[in-house]
C-alpha cells in the first residue's frame, strides 16, 4: 500500500486545486447583483423624488443616485466614467442614458429600469434609451474583451516564470520584463484595435494600457521567485489566478460583485487591467487613474522586491568571496616554503568571484 501514499497525496492536492479555481470563478458570479451602481438623474424636484423611490422599490439598494443639473452634466457624468447611466426628465418626459462601453451588462439593466420609470408620465411602456457610450460594434456584449483579460493575465505570468528561469542575472530578468511588456502590449493592442477591431482608441495609448499589466505581473512573478524561490511561482499565480482573475469584473462591473469583493477586486492587477484598457479605449483615460496607481504600486512592490533579491545575492557572493581569499591567506602562509603558485590561484578565484558580484 506503500506506492499508492505519493500518488494518492498528489492527487488529492490536484482535486483541491480543481476545486478551488472552480469556486474561485464560479461563486463571484452566482452571487452577482448590482451594489450601488453609480445613476446620475437630472429632473425637478418632484420627479426626482418619485424616481429615487421607483428605484428603492424596484431593486433595493442597487443604485447610488446622484443629481445633475442637465442633460448635458449627465452625458458628462457619463463620458468621465462617473456615472454608467442617467436619467433626464423633461417636458417630453423622462429618458434614459447609459454608456454601454463601460459595461454591457449594467446597461442592459439600466435599459429595463427604463420600464420602471414610465409610468412616472402615463406614456410608452419604456422610455426612450440613447447609448452616449457605446461599445464596439464588432464586440456589442463585451464578449471578446472578457476572453482577452484572462489570457493577458495567464501568458504574463507564463512570461515571468520564463524569464525567470532562462535569464539567471536579475538585470537581464528586469530588462526582459521590460521587453515583455513593451512587445506585448503592441502585440495584443495590434490584435485586439486591428486585427479583430474590437478595441477602439489610439493604438499606441491602448498598447501602453496592456503593457501596463503585463509588466506588473510578469514582474509581480519574476519578483517572487527571485526572492522565496520555486514557490514564489505558487505565491503569484494563487494571487493571480485565484483571486485576481475572479475578482477583475470584467465581463460586468465591479459594483455588479458580492461586497467587498467588488471593490478589492480593483486593487488587484486584473480588476486595475480591465478598468484602465476600457478607460483608455472607450473613455481618453477618464476613469482609470485609480487603476493606473495600482498597477504602479504592484509593479513597485515587484522592483522592491527583485532589488532584495539583488542584495541578498551581492551579499551571499561577497561573503564567499571573502571566504575565498581567507582560504588563500592561510594556504599562502602554509606554502610559503613552496613558492608563489598558490598565491597566484588565489588571485585568480577573487578575480572571478567579483565578475560573479558584477553580473548580477
Amino acid at each position: 500500500m506503500r506506492h499508492l501514499t505519493r500518488p494518492s497525496g498528489v492527487a488529492l492536492a490536484a482535486i483541491g486545486i480543481q476545486a478551488l479555481m472552480v469556486f474561485a470563478f464560479t461563486a463571484p458570479t452566482v452571487h452577482s447583483a448590482p451594489h450601488k451602481v453609480p445613476l446620475a438623474v437630472s429632473a425637478p424636484a418632484p420627479a426626482r423624488a418619485a424616481i429615487e423611490q421607483r428605484l428603492a422599490t424596484a431593486a433595493p439598494g442597487a443604485f447610488a443616485v446622484h443629481e445633475v443639473p442637465d442633460e448635458s452634466a449627465a452625458r458628462t457624468a457619463l463620458a468621465d466614467r462617473d456615472a454608467y447611466g442617467a436619467v433626464v426628465v423633461t417636458d417630453q418626459g423622462p429618458h434614459m442614458l447609459i454608456a454601454s462601453a463601460a459595461s454591457p451588462t449594467v446597461a442592459t439593466l439600466l435599459t429595463e429600469v427604463g420600464t420602471h420609470l414610465a409610468p412616472l408620465t402615463g406614456t410608452a411602456p419604456a422610455v426612450p434609451v440613447s447609448d452616449v457610450v457605446p461599445a464596439s460594434a464588432a464586440d456589442p456584449h463585451g464578449a471578446a474583451f472578457t476572453s482577452m483579460v484572462l489570457p493577458v493575465v495567464m501568458s504574463s505570468l507564463i512570461g515571468g516564470v520564463l524569464l525567470t528561469i532562462k535569464l539567471p542575472h536579475l538585470r537581464e530578468r528586469a530588462l526582459g520584463i521590460l521587453l515583455f511588456a513593451l512587445g506585448g502590449g503592441a502585440s495584443v493592442a495590434l490584435i485586439a484595435g486591428h486585427a479583430l477591431a474590437f478595441l477602439p482608441g489610439s493604438y499606441l495609448a491602448v498598447a501602453a494600457a496592456i503593457a501596463a499589466p503585463i509588466l506588473t505581473i510578469s514582474a509581480f512573478s519574476t519578483a517572487t521567485a527571485s526572492l522565496i524561490g520555486r514557490y514564489g511561482f505558487a505565491v503569484a499565480g494563487t494571487t493571480m489566478m485565484l483571486l485576481s482573475n475572479p475578482l477583475s469584473a470584467a465581463s460586468s462591473a465591479p459594483e455588479l460583485l458580492p461586497t467587498p469583493w467588488g471593490r478589492i477586486g480593483q486593487d488587484l492587477p486584473a480588476g486595475a487591467a480591465a478598468t484602465l484598457i476600457r478607460s483608455v479605449a472607450f473613455f481618453h483615460g477618464h476613469g482609470g487613474t485609480h487603476a493606473e496607481v495600482v498597477l504602479a504600486v504592484w509593479a513597485s512592490a515587484a522592483a522592491l522586491m527583485l532589488t532584495a533579491a539583488g542584495l541578498r545575492t551581492r551579499l551571499r557572493t561577497g561573503k564567499k568571496a571573502g571566504g575565498a581569499h581567507a582560504a588563500h591567506g592561510g594556504h599562502g602562509g602554509h606554502s610559503a616554503h613552496g613558492g608563489h603558485g598558490g598565491h597566484a590561484h588565489g588571485e585568480h578565484v577573487d578575480e572571478h568571484s567579483s565578475a560573479e558580484v558584477a553580473g548580477v
